[in-house]
């Protein structure tokens, strides 16, 4: 799987990613957890929504 080749958004998108890590790796961590738990507040907050609508 390895060994296929990958199209030019892969490459872009891994080389501007690896770019980011090495010209400020703090700032790309901090981002990259802020987005994990952004992600997670939406997803819980969805959970109760549902519930509510469910409960009514």
């Amino acid at each position: 799987m390895l060994s296929q080749p990958r199209g030019l958004l892969f490459w872009l998108v891994l080389i501007t990613f690896l770019f980011l890590v090495a010209i400020a790796p703090v700032q790309t961590a901090h981002t990259l957890l802020d987005m994990a738990h952004g992600i997670t507040k939406f997803f819980t907050g969805l959970k109760k929504f549902v519930e509510t609508l469910s409960a009514s």
